[in-house]
């Protein structure tokens, strides 16, 4: 462990020979730049930092910053915590200041290039670049040619908004470019939340190290975005469009949408009309003036580019030609991530500039070039091997790790298919000082820098985000790869004012109580999250009073209330035959093995964790739309469903620790959520599927008969958490009419039903788009249930002969208009129908 001894943190730090160290200089000493922050770290002492360190991993958990990484035997993403070291990066003014300067270098070069690629092509023209790279690479897209051209607004303003460039630092400490992400680059927000931990766990070292702020990056970025949508008089609608939450930085998307107050949109939120994008919204189609793009070019637009895609939005390139809509950054800029170019852009730089490049690239050579490829196979070891497209599904590769047959394989591609691959040269990347249980050691570390375009040319980050490799044998270093993060603080000479997204005094703001429109998709979450949240809470319900009685059986309580009991954990989890089959005698007399699977056991459909791992999928789809609270929640119990339960305490333990997060998210969800169109679609879930709940209980227990006995009308009073009402009100005299009337008629039971379709009535007014004097489907649909419900009453229901089934036809009754109503909403506001023109008629 370290102790409190002077710079004891560095004892066992030993930097590679011939290679950069940010920590030490040649002569083994502390760099003058880290020597206040080494200090700071070591009079915390042990103890501290490691508090620290659980204080920064419990605030990125409950932020639930993940990274998702791509599982090659599953179609789906898993999670993982974003892992960030918290000794950070620093690098002073004067150093920054070079970096900057080639970094909006860089912007103009590379704004210029995508300008000059879909307009005169000069780069071919005068011979810059081989034709092959442009003509035969899938990164061009031909349906983007003269696009900024036939657009006016294109033609005259920045057509590269941001781009984001990783950097590394050679052995002679000069930085050195590996390549550049502009169609949808990420990072940003994951740099953003990196700077927000450690400024939180460490405030007074942040603040006395007088560190450049970040926020003027993202004020910079939402004003050019802004002015880019053109759009005079009113606030644009601009919207980030996400993959969804299968992506691998879903988080960054929800994030930043978050921060810089856009709209979250997958392509199904999206339409074109008469070469127009709207937003389809439970209030109607919504004009979306710019798009903050997350997707890759060639899922942008399926009718014109990669027809199979699902992520983008038909006609949406068409939108673009007619300047009805913009995008950042353009369709077409993917051609900017072509390796192939990576050898030509010192020229290229001469070419559209008239200057050199100030920040070099690391040495590279397009294997399609005769010389180049001469080069590169003279000594191929000294190379890592990619290929030209980044969506060419080979890993990059290097001759020390191939051997054999595998290496025979390889020499057979680069012979046959020179033109797809480049060789970059292998530089050592610098190491830098990892915080650990010993003291700091070493890792190596790539830089991620981030550009955006400002009023008066390009702007970079005064910060950025550094991957450390867990290893120092590890050459590539990717976050697909478990590296870790850092954050990079860049120092100041003089102390920053606070930057913030305020809108500063000189800009009026408009008061509007008015929501800014709320995606049908969203709604559709909203509602079946409500409904999941419901689902489960009832269950949980069940599954405890049903585990409650089995322990007092073994005191000699009624057998057949604990059996009922345990047919109603059957019935609601659907999990049949169960506790209601022929042979059941046995689950009777050994129940626990099966409460602990339909509580447990994710994968088995209607369980209960199946319908928590359903509430958590619906809550990442609306994720920015939750409260902080609301999100930690939900982090709970996912947690929480993920517990191994080996007894009766363990699973009486566990149901109360569900029960105490759902209530926690339907209070917060109810008294914390502004009455905006989203929340009536998330109170209609709970109502409806309350509703439900209480049907299929009454239903159940009627049945098979157990509707009869007091045991049984305790049991679902108590499940219902009515029955210390009751017995106040009834003092212990129970029976069925009771019972059936504080469960189906009392207005004053906020779980009854008739509470539930009085707030359905409530909520079905507020719904969006309606027009006075029309009733819509879900207003038949509501009138239809309200009005079979109110001809009963509970003297009605107990003249019939045999009342049990008469009240069970009803309740089945019932359920079919609450199905209805349902369908109802989501025909009309969840699932919207396009214009369908036939083709061929006269």
């Amino acid at each position: 462990m370290m102790t409190q001894d002077p710079y004891q943190l560095t004892t066992n730090y030993k930097p590679l020979p011939g290679v950069y160290d940010e920590l030490f200089d040649e002569e083994g000493q502390i760099r003058n730049k880290y020597k206040f922050l080494v200090k700071s770290f070591q009079e915390l002492g042990p103890a501290e930092l490691i508090n620290r360190r659980r204080d920064a991993d419990r605030i990125l958990r409950e932020n639930g910053v993940t990274y998702n990484l791509y599982q090659s035997d599953s179609p789906e993403a898993k999670e993982r915590p974003w892992d960030l070291d918290l000794f950070p990066l620093i690098m002073e003014s004067e150093e920054w200041r070079l970096l900057e300067r080639g970094l909006n270098q860089r912007a103009d070069l590379l704004d210029s290039l995508l300008r000059d690629v879909y307009t005169r092509r000069r780069l071919l023209t005068e011979k810059k670049i081989p034709p092959e790279i442009l003509f035969n690479e899938t990164s061009f897209l031909r349906a983007c040619d003269g696009m900024f051209d036939s657009n006016h607004f294109l033609a005259k303003n920045p057509a590269l908004l941001f781009f984001v460039c990783d950097l590394i630092r050679a052995s002679d400490g000069k930085f050195y470019v590996l390549n550049d992400r502009v169609q949808a680059p990420s990072g940003s927000g994951y740099s953003l939340e990196n700077r927000i931990v450690l400024s939180r766990i460490f405030p007074s070292m942040y603040r006395d190290a007088m560190v450049h702020r970040v926020a003027v990056y993202f004020r910079s970025l939402r004003k050019s975005l802004n002015q880019l949508s053109g759009v005079i008089g009113r606030e644009p609608v601009v919207v980030l469009l996400t993959p969804g939450p299968s992506n691998e930085t879903y988080f960054e998307h929800a994030y930043l949408s978050g921060y810089l107050g856009y709209t979250l949109v997958q392509g199904e939120d999206l339409t074109v009309r008469k070469n127009k994008v709207f937003m389809k919204t439970v209030e109607g189609l919504q004009q979306v003036d710019l798009i903050l793009r997350r997707v890759d070019d060639v899922f942008m637009d399926p009718l014109e580019l990669k027809g199979d895609s699902l992520l983008g939005v038909p006609g949406l390139l068409e939108a673009v030609r007619s300047g009805n809509v913009k995008i950042a950054n353009p369709i077409g800029s993917s051609f900017l991530e072509n390796r192939a170019l990576l050898p030509f852009y010192s020229e290229l730089c001469r070419f559209y500039l008239g200057e050199d490049l100030i920040l070099p690239m690391a040495p590279s050579y397009w294997l399609g070039n005769a010389e180049h490829n001469h080069i590169v196979m003279n000594e191929p070891e000294k190379f890592v091997f990619k290929t030209v497209s980044r969506t060419d599904e080979e890993e990059p590769v290097t001759f020390l790790e191939l051997s054999g047959e595998r290496k025979d394989v390889f020499l057979e591609k680069l012979r046959h298919f020179p033109k797809r691959f480049i060789a970059q040269e292998m530089i050592p990347s610098a190491t830098v000082p990892v915080l650990s249980e010993n003291g700091f050691r070493p890792g190596r570390a790539i830089m991620r820098t981030f550009v955006t375009s400002s009023g008066s040319g390009y702007q970079t980050m005064a910060g950025g985000l550094v991957r450390v490799s867990p290893s120092l044998d590890e050459f590539f270093i990717t976050s697909q790869r478990g590296a870790w993060s850092k954050d990079l603080w860049v120092l100041a000479t003089e102390t920053q004012k606070e930057e913030t997204l305020l809108v500063p005094k000189s800009d009026q703001i408009s008061i509007s109580r008015k929501s800014s429109g709320v995606p049908s998709r969203i709604a559709d979450n909203l509602f079946w999250l409500a409904r999941y949240m419901e689902r489960s809470e009832n269950q949980t319900r069940v599954f405890r009073e049903a585990t409650y009685k089995v322990l007092q059986l073994e005191d000699g309580y009624e057998k057949d209330s604990v059996q009922n009991t345990l047919k109603l954990v059957t019935h609601i989890t659907n999990s049949y035959p169960g506790f209601l089959g022929d042979d059941a005698t046995e689950l009777f007399q050994f129940p626990f093995q099966e409460l602990q699977n339909l509580a447990t056991n994710r994968n088995l459909v209607g369980s209960l964790a199946f319908n928590i791992k359903g509430l958590v999928h619906a809550s990442k789809s609306v994720r920015d739309r939750l409260s902080e609270d609301m999100k930690k929640i939900m982090l709970n119990l996912e947690d929480n469903s993920h517990l191994q339960i080996h007894s009766y305490d363990q699973l009486i333990d566990f149901l109360h620790k569900i029960i105490l997060n759902l209530s926690s998210l339907s209070g917060l969800s109810y008294e914390n959520m502004s009455r905006e169109a989203g929340w009536y679609f998330l109170d209609l879930g709970r109502r409806i599927e309350r509703a439900i709940n209480l049907i299929l209980m009454l239903q159940g227990m009627i049945r098979w008969g157990s509707f009869q006995d007091k045991p049984s009308f305790e049991t679902i009073l108590s499940i219902n958490d009515i029955r210390i009402t009751y017995n106040r009100r009834y003092r212990g005299r129970v029976d069925q009419e009771s019972v059936l009337d504080i469960l189906l008629f009392d207005t004053s039971n906020p779980r009854s039903f008739a509470y539930q379709l009085d707030q359905i009535n409530q909520n079905i007014k507020f719904l969006p788009g309606k027009e006075e004097k029309v009733t819509y489907a879900e207003d038949r649909a509501s009138l239809q249930l309200y009005t079979h419900f109110k001809m009963k009453d509970i003297s009605i229901l107990f003249a019939k002969e045999d009342p049990m089934d008469y009240v069970f036809t009803w309740l089945e009754e019932l359920h079919g208009h609450l199905r209805n109503l349902s369908d109802a909403l989501s025909v009309r506001y969840f699932n919207y129908t396009e214009e369908q023109t036939r083709i061929g008629d006269n």
